[in-house]
């Protein structure tokens, strides 16, 4: 079953909230820049999936999927390199599954 715009929402901000946490504790400013990039393009995500009923609106749906398409493509980078940005273990397993949920979601979601 699909998920629900509010169900992918909330995964995602989930996710922003993830890798606001992870920006903290990332070793490198290069680390902390990519990631601070990363949740910020979630987060322009999250703020289109507030706007009520989106898919049916296909002028703003279309660019939102496509955004998300590239968006998905830097979480999944992120995620195979992330034991190397984040060395805190607890952070790090919680970025990946964040990740992991969002990416799971939104193909779903964004098809």
């Amino acid at each position: 079953m699909d998920p629900t715009q509010q169900e992918v929402h909330d995964v995602f901000e989930e996710l922003y909230h993830t890798l606001t946490e992870a920006y903290w504790v990332a070793s490198t400013i290069t680390d902390k820049d990519r990631i601070r990039g990363a949740a910020d393009a979630v987060f322009d995500i999250v703020t289109s999936l507030n706007r009520a009923d989106i898919r049916s609106r296909t002028e703003e749906f279309a660019p939102l999927k496509d955004k998300v398409i590239i968006v998905t493509q830097k979480l999944a980078a992120l995620q195979s390199e992330i034991d190397s940005v984040i060395h805190n273990v607890s952070v790090a397993t919680g970025v990946v599954q964040a990740i992991s949920k969002a990416l799971e979601f939104g193909a779903k979601f964004f098809v």
